[in-house]
């Protein structure tokens, strides 16, 4: 049978189609987190014909180092970290051209907690403090905390590398170390008979975390990849903080939280916190970074006058991301 131009048109039409090879984005965090999680749940990365390879790491060199070699395409963290190791000031002394191109969460969710036999500030001198990486993330803040208490970092104490909050804690149980900045709850604190001696937060009202960052190179080099996860990213955080996504919303956390309600619950509470959620829309906190800069510079890691914020972001994906979120 001979086809015509509209009978092969139509027998075309009817043919199985091919659903396009979803682009793979490689991620390194410490933890997943809600905006994430929603992302993924929700079908928002798949929207956007995404979809992400996790990897959670424990501490923050590694983190950087395997952004560095292109193990991970981007990360999810702490500004200070971004901006350490951009300025050879992490554990690695070169410089590196990172951006940071998507918002996080805000605020300082950390505690200045402290082994039995330490009562206040003057009992530090002369200790050692525990630290997930000496010279960035959490020990910045405990520094410019204790700075304000007259203590100064290796004048007074020194700070060593143990690892996580977990390897933190143990090296204070064993008497290694005296303190150590810990997101821990406070019933852990208690059962390991240490003590709160600082609340991050009553010293630190701005702090920018959870922030997408890469290299300057990659982003340039896959702008269309950056912009479709921002979207992706943004929209999950619409829907997170959407009160009438409540129930759905913690039933989603629930299986990150194994089942835990109480966990879901804090989580979600955590999230749409003013002062320790997500951003709005995951829009960049300038001010959490700028926040960021003066703590480093306050701990004597950065001289003055230190770089603005915007040496260290490029708002055109974000930005992007937002002008074509309907489209």
């Amino acid at each position: 049978m001979k086809l015509t131009k509209g009978v092969l048109a139509v027998a075309l039409t009817l043919l199985p189609i091919k659903a396009m090879a979803e682009d793979i984005i490689k991620i390194g965090l410490f933890n997943r987190d809600a905006a994430i999680i929603a992302a993924e749940g929700k079908n928002f990365l798949k929207q956007e014909n995404l979809r992400v390879e996790i990897s959670t790491v424990t501490d923050s060199p590694t983190l950087l180092r395997n952004l560095i070699s292109g193990n991970y395409d981007l990360i999810l963290n702490n500004a200070d970290n971004v901006i350490a190791w951009a300025e050879g000031q992490g554990e690695d002394p070169q410089k590196n051209d990172f951006v940071i191109f998507l918002g996080g969460s805000q605020g300082v969710d950390q505690k200045l907690v402290v082994a039995p036999g330490i009562n206040d500030y003057r009992d530090l001198k002369g200790k050692l403090l525990a630290a997930d990486a000496v010279t960035t993330g959490y020990a910045v803040v405990a520094m410019a905390i204790l700075k304000k208490h007259g203590l100064e970092w290796k004048r007074d104490y020194e700070v060593k590398s143990f690892g996580n909050t977990t390897a933190r804690a143990d090296a204070m149980s064993r008497g290694d170390a005296s303190g150590a900045m810990m997101s821990m709850p406070d019933e852990e604190i208690q059962k390991r008979g240490f003590k709160v001696l600082a609340q991050a937060q009553d010293y630190v009202k701005h702090y920018a975390r959870g922030l997408g960052a890469t290299r300057r190179v990659w982003a340039n080099a896959n702008e269309d990849l950056v912009v479709r996860f921002n979207r992706a990213m943004i929209r999950a955080t619409d829907w997170l903080q959407n009160p009438k996504n409540k129930d759905e919303v913690i039933q989603l956390l629930l299986g990150e939280t194994k089942n835990n309600k109480g966990r879901a619950e804090a989580m979600y509470a955590a999230t749409l916190s003013p002062t320790m959620g997500l951003t709005p829309r995951s829009r960049i906190d300038m001010e959490g970074i700028r926040t960021v800069l003066e703590l480093r510079e306050v701990a004597g890691l950065m001289k003055p006058p230190v770089p603005k914020p915007e040496k260290y972001v490029d708002e055109r994906f974000y930005k992007k991301a937002l002008a074509t979120l309907d489209k």
